[in-house]
């Protein structure tokens, strides 16, 4: 019988395994949707309750993937069904 701790251990990488797996599928799914300079202003900032969360550099760059963003999301649902939404804010890009 296994103890306690092995199990969580288990249970918990497991489901950051998943977490790995999902982030680099929605990463792929995004570098063939966007074109290079849109890559260059956006950064995905993870997925919460299926709503994609996506960072950009300047106002002018969010004000452009929102005119973009039904366009996008269609995209990213064909190959990500799981994604019901995309959300653009001013932040950080790596």
């Amino acid at each position: 019988m296994e103890n306690i701790t092995g199990i969580i251990n288990n249970v918990i990488g497991k489901m950051a395994s998943g977490q790995q797996d999902d982030q680099g599928k929605i990463e792929g799914i995004w570098r063939n949707i966007l074109n290079e300079k849109e890559l260059q202003h956006s950064c995905l900032n993870g997925m919460k309750e299926g709503v994609l969360l996506v960072n950009v550099d300047s106002a002018i760059f969010l004000h452009h993937m929102n005119i973009k963003k039904w366009k996008i999301l269609k995209r990213v649902k064909d190959e990500y069904p799981e994604i019901n939404q995309i959300r653009f804010k001013l932040g950080k890009v790596k």
